[in-house]
């Protein structure tokens, strides 16, 4: 069965990390991943002193939020990854922070994106409890939204008291949405603004003299109330009540409950606190109703469309808003035991939590659990915060409970350990939906209604999620070639921007700030590549009025060239490589400054990237230095149109080590510490880690202080990433670039301080300070990025092209990164900040911008995704990733994930020996020899063809019917008996396998192998899905993926490998590809049908540039037939034999796969 980690809390009040089975959702049920979870179990009041512990007797409940991980039968309106909120029933295993739990799909209800997870969680008590009250325990009729007719008791007034609770706003945003017209609420002075425009026509203030007499006069006729709601409930208020109520009236209190009574299993009337009629004498005939929320179930509408249907209507519309700030933050004497009992009879809000006066465990952020210890400084320095702080912190350690007076002023809490979440307004009852640790400047600018995206892929896909979930429109561009991408499908609005060249698209900034003016965009994101650290683009934008969500032109200017850049740094105080920068290009005068920096040197052009116009010169000869100078300065001028080149000393067994900054508008820059890339191929990236491995705390605090002197030297602006270089060898470190852009493994950095820096950047883009500073900044655990690329390793890296037949992923944890603790940091630890025993849970996120059957075009970078993880420290972290990288498989075209997974493994990669160098270094280990599959993958592989046959052969899916399985039975008896032959990709070996069913899903299996035969008996054997193998050989039960690639169906049968059914094995990391070979008759077929004709396949993957022939034209043997395009290289197809044009299989501007036959030709005899 399969487990997670829940962090639970322990009965000292501390926090701990169990592993704990994850439940299979049955018929319609939802498995939930519950990342804020507000807990009302009454724990406070039990008086065993026994709550918080790993078993407990019962919770009546929870509210939650999180995300979707898989919906069970019968469920066809929720999928995997939607943000959902429940409201749940039952017993919570562990009281857990984080819980994977199974909900009944009616209690389930789906989220914008664009609300706050933990505002969400707070939901499902306080607003079921607000339309239960409204529409069941008054008997008004349940409505529509928005009514189609007058309600019947419209212009009767309804009295809720205590509408600053989050259950009263709910209740006066519900009866005005319902179309009621006279809602008279009693909150404090300061929210009385907030509820009138929510609905509520008159509002008092609880604390004046004459409110009796406002409430009669309010009501008109005899002033008295036919229907009230009270959300307090005190004798105080109940005082209040009984001199408005009518004999004939309806009055809704929401129960608290007793203290010292026991929570169990059956519902216990005896354990809600009582109306005393003695006290609180009411009129005769008052009909007063205690509403236990939990309750709402018996009503079938309710049950049946509450959550799953009217609250998500709701929310998407807009119609209901989950909170409101609180206008000011309250003195924080009001929490002390008097002032508390001051406030029996006063507006819950008036101590800043909201709810119904359901009391309710503290609710912790899941995923996001510190010890008590660490409380104190996870909360702005506002008092509201510290008022929260108090009774989190007492609540965790256990503090003696509150006496019966108090109890009705302990709500529900709120703690947000998160960071900050730009303009949102803090939900009333938060610290905040995320803390802002440096209140420097109280006004903040709004965000941009609309920004576009002047990119595709990944990166797109990334800035869009984040744009959505601050209620940003996003608008999209697109080639001709990315019609159908995953960023045009996400996006509000997409707008085609040219042909797939990106010449005339994506670096078209024409088109792009057209787009922007048609659409209404205020701002463009860059994204990485493309436009994004191109000074025109900033500036024409700039002249336009549309905001560049990056720094200033003139400082990418000033990093773009590698010589001003270097000498800026060295004006700052940035240690550079000893080198040589000026403009000085004569070839005698720099091979001088190279004798005198010393040899090996390293000749880079001032425009460079990517590795391109770079050469190493080792050997101190004028000739070898000629030679490098020349390569690099041809290579430079193609790439970047200038070929002026440095020189620097060489790094011998450097890292490449980079500093995240940030600045903002205002003069303020942080570090959000360093990340280490040293591992590359072709001079880029593949795998990312932060923070960098092995650094002292000393060497990562100058790291970013240079840093952050980098980005102040340029008056820089956004994010920015200062790359220097690393010696090994004498631990010291020197200036390599300033890249002026989010980088591809900005996720990393995400990861470890549980920032979004997308946020962060549209967050400053607006001209806000940002959100917090430099000392506030966390840093927990480790991270690791593996980028995903279509491309063959073991042919040098060499991109690849093509659909993706098959892509399934490791399921992601998280969204964004999972957030921390924002607070002023100790140095605890020399690889951290925080000390890694900090209770939290791995996480794995997934960035990509491509779904299966998605083409990876010619056109573009072949990056398919980013895997990335953390983990409490790096050995967890790297053990992550290799498990996410077992877990992915693609099929359709080659990826490096193999290669990837092997680095991951590397015992010198596992023991921190980086340097830019490592994979020519381990080579030899990093490219074992291609193993021959065993026999175990083999008979997997013919089990797989022989039960999937069997499904196609039966309708029924009775193996053993013996009309359906004639063609591969014996006669005389019922043995399901089949010989498959099975070769490797290469077509040079063939194995046999004799598979004989013994009984359904039971089979025996020789395969016949170099070697000899290896029998493997009575094997269990199904597929769990199309393309799951469940499978017990030799005592090993696994779950073996096995994709079936059938060859196209336009390419005749032949003995080429592309022209057969092809298996893909996934087991252990590694593929396995083996072909089925052609059936005897149909290569007999083939030659029939070809007798007379030639066919013209496509090489390699490819797009058709130019088709120059059309059905029925004579052609010549030379004659040019098609014009292909791959990886940016021409070729011209020719004709083997003269003939007739028969078929045509293809059209311009056509992508096709290897092997696909494009031109079909009659050859002359």
């Amino acid at each position: 069965m399969p487990t997670h980690t829940a962090i639970a809390a322990t009965s000292k009040g501390e926090y701990d990390a169990i592993q704990v089975s994850t439940p299979t959702p049955g018929e319609e049920e939802v498995l939930i991943k519950v990342e804020y979870a507000a807990m009302i179990p009454f724990d406070t009041y039990v008086v065993d002193r026994g709550f918080y512990v790993q078993e407990f007797p019962m919770t009546l409940g929870f509210s939650a939020a999180g995300i979707v991980l898989e919906p069970g039968a019968g469920i066809n309106d929720l999928k995997v990854g939607d943000r959902v909120t429940a409201f749940a029933f039952g017993d919570s295993r562990n009281k857990a922070m984080q819980e994977y739990v199974t909900l009944a799909r009616n209690v389930v209800g789906k989220i914008p994106d664009s609300l706050p997870l933990a505002e969400a969680a707070t939901i499902p008590d306080n607003f079921v409890t607000a339309f239960y009250t409204v529409f069941n325990q008054l008997g008004l009729p349940i409505p529509s939204f928005p009514p189609t007719a007058s309600p019947p008791l419209a212009l009767t007034p309804i009295l809720v008291y205590g509408a600053g609770s989050t259950a009263g706003v709910y209740a006066v945003q519900l009866l005005h949405l319902a179309g009621y017209q006279k809602i008279i609420a009693t909150a404090s002075e300061k929210h009385h603004s907030y509820l009138r425009s929510l609905g509520a026509t008159d509002t008092f203030d609880y604390r004046s003299p004459s409110l009796v007499e406002d409430i009669g006069a309010a009501a008109c006729g005899d002033g008295k109330i036919l229907l009230a709601m009270d959300c307090v409930t005190s004798e105080a208020t109940l005082n209040i009540l009984r001199k408005v109520m009518s004999p004939l009236g309806k009055l809704a209190i929401l129960l608290p409950i007793k203290e010292g009574v026991s929570v169990t299993n059956t519902i216990d009337k005896e354990m809600y606190w009582e109306v005393r009629r003695d006290k609180t004498p009411f009129p005769e005939g008052t009909e007063i109703i205690g509403v236990r929320t939990f309750f709402y179930q018996q009503d079938p509408t309710l049950r049946d469309k509450l959550m799953p249907q009217i609250l998500p209507a709701l929310l998407e519309a807009g119609q209901i808003k989950p909170a409101h700030s609180h206008p000011q933050a309250p003195p924080v004497q009001r929490l002390n035991a008097s002032a508390i009992e001051s406030t029996r009879a006063v507006d819950s809000t008036d101590i800043y939590y909201p709810s119904r006066l359901q009391p309710a465990a503290a609710m912790i952020p899941s995923n996001r659990s510190v010890a008590s210890k660490h409380l104190s400084s996870v909360f702005t320095r506002t008092t509201a915060a510290s008022a929260a702080r108090r009774v989190v912190s007492r609540a965790l350690s256990l503090a003696p409970r509150t006496t019966e007076k108090s109890s009705n002023a302990l709500l529900q809490t709120t703690v947000q350990i998160s960071h900050f979440r730009s303009t949102r307004t803090p939900a009333r009852g938060y610290a905040s939906e995320s803390v802002q640790s440096q209140p420097l400047h109280s006004e903040r600018h709004p965000h941009f209604d609309k920004i576009l995206i002047a990119n595709r892929g990944e990166i797109a896909c990334r800035v869009i999620r984040t744009a959505q979930k601050l209620g940003i429109k996003t608008v999209a561009v697109y080639s001709e070639a990315d019609a159908n991408s995953l960023h045009v499908q996400i996006a509000d609005e997409a707008y085609c921007i040219g042909p797939p060249a990106s010449s005339e698209s994506y670096l078209n900034m024409d088109k792009i700030i057209e787009v922007c003016h048609r659409s209404g965009a205020q701002a463009v994101h860059p994204g990485y590549g493309f436009l994004s650290e191109n000074s025109l683009f900033a500036k024409r934008l700039d002249q336009q009025g549309i905001v560049f969500v990056g720094p200033p032109a003139s400082a990418i200017v000033s990093m773009g060239s590698k010589s001003e850049s270097k000498n800026i740094m060295i004006d700052a105080g940035v240690p550079c490589v000893p080198g040589y920068h000026g403009d000085n290009q004569d070839p005698d005068f720099l091979f001088e400054r190279a004798q005198e920096i010393g040899f090996p040197v390293l000749i880079k052009a001032i425009h460079g990237g990517g590795g391109k116009g770079m050469r190493t010169v080792t050997t101190p000869t004028a000739e070898t230095f000629q030679e490098a100078l020349d390569s690099a300065k041809r290579e430079s001028l193609k790439a970047f149109g200038n070929d002026t080149v440095l020189v620097e000393k060489y790094i011998e067994t450097p890292r490449h080590v980079e500093v995240q900054v940030f600045a903002d508008t205002l003069g303020g820059v942080v570090s959000l510490w360093e990340r280490d890339c040293s591992v590359q191929r072709r001079n880029q990236k593949i795998i990312e880690e932060a923070p960098a491995p092995g650094l002292s705390q000393e060497l990562r605090e100058d790291l970013g202080a240079k840093a952050v002197a980098a980005a102040k030297a340029v008056n820089y602006v956004g994010a920015g990433t200062v790359e220097f270089i690393f010696d090994n060898d004498t631990q010291k470190f020197y200036f390599m670039e300033m890249n002026t852009r989010l980088q591809v493994e900005h996720p990393v950095t995400e990861m470890i301080t549980g920032l979004d820096l997308v946020e962060w950047q549209l967050e400053v883009a607006a001209g806000n300070p940002l959100p917090i500073s430099q000392e506030s900044i966390p840093m927990v655990g480790h991270a690791f990025e593996a980028r995903i690329y279509a491309e063959n390793p073991r042919n040098n890296f060499l991109p690849d092209s093509g659909r993706l037949l098959y892509l399934s992923t490791p399921k992601p944890t998280h969204v964004f990164a999972p957030t921390h603790p924002i607070q002023t940091m100790t140095r605890t630890t020399s690889s951290g900040f925080l000390d890694s025993s900090l209770q939290m849970t791995p996480s794995l996120r997934i960035e990509q911008g491509f779904l299966q059957n998605s083409l990876i075009g010619v056109f573009y970078d072949p990056m398919i995704a980013k895997v990335v993880v953390h983990g409490r420290n790096r050995t967890e972290a790297l053990r992550m990733l290799r498990k996410a990288l077992d877990e992915y498989h693609v099929v359709g075209v080659s990826t490096n994930v193999e290669f990837l997974r092997t680095l991951a493994g590397n015992r010198d990669f596992i023991a921190e020996k980086l340097e830019t160098g490592f994979i020519p270094k381990h080579f030899d280990e990093l490219f074992p020899p291609v193993q021959a599959p065993s026999a175990k993958i083999i008979a997997q592989a013919a089990l797989f063809v022989v039960i999937r046959d069997q499904h196609k052969s039966s309708p029924s899916n009775n193996v053993l019917n013996p009309w359906t399985s004639l063609t591969s039975r014996r006669f005389g008896g019922d043995v399901y008996c089949r010989t498959i032959k099975i070769q490797t990709e290469d077509l040079e070996n063939e194995m046999s396998v004799d598979v004989v069913q013994q009984r359904a899903g039971v089979y025996d299996v020789t395969v016949q192998m170099l070697q000899g035969p290896v029998v493997f008996s009575s094997v269990p054997a199904h597929l769990k899905d199309q393309n799951t193998l469940a499978v017990v050989l030799d005592k090993d039960y696994l779950h073996t993926t096995v994709v079936s690639q059938p060859p196209h169906p336009a390419t005749p049968a032949s003995h080429t490998a592309n022209t057969m059914e092809r298996l893909h094995v996934f087991n252990d990391g590694h593929k396995t590809t083996l072909v089925i070979p052609s059936s005897d008759w149909l290569l007999s077929l083939r030659g029939d049908i070809l007798a007379n004709k030639a066919t013209m396949k496509a090489p390699m993957p490819s797009l058709i540039v130019e088709l120059r022939v059309k059905v029925g034209d004579r052609i010549e043997k030379g004659q040019a037939v098609v014009v292909i395009e791959s990886m940016k290289t021409e070729t011209v197809l020719r004709a083997d034999y003269s003939g007739i044009v028969m078929t045509i299989n293809c059209k311009n501007g056509e992508m096709v796969e290897e092997g696909r036959e494009l031109v079909g030709i009659e050859a002359e005899e």
